[in-house]
């Protein structure tokens, strides 16, 4: 199946069980694409957050690299701009099943 797992919370929990369940989706050959949108870009930026590290690990997975809409004035970090790319539109009708969180 072909899994979009939206991350839009800003709570470090939320974003680890929502990264954590894509890369076990992936370890059964599910295609999995992240896509973090709203306050998520608070957790993504901080160095000191298991999700910073964690989105560094996509290729581990064999996964692309993950979808990011934030407001422009809102800059990711450097380590983090090599694995997310920005998007202004996505369709879900592409997926199978779309997860938010």
């Amino acid at each position: 199946m072909k899994f979009l797992i939206q991350i839009r919370s800003d709570s470090e929990l939320i974003g680890y069980e929502a990264i954590a369940l894509g890369f076990t989706l992936a370890s059964f050959d599910h295609q999995v694409q992240f896509y973090f949108t709203d306050g998520s870009h608070l957790v993504l930026n901080d160095p000191q957050s298991r999700i910073y590290g964690m989105i560094q690990s996509l290729d581990l997975y064999d996964l692309p690299k993950a979808w990011a809409d934030f407001a422009p004035d809102i800059r990711l970090d450097d380590v983090i701009g090599d694995v997310v790319v920005p998007t202004d539109a996505v369709c879900s009708t592409d997926f199978d099943s779309v997860l938010v969180f």
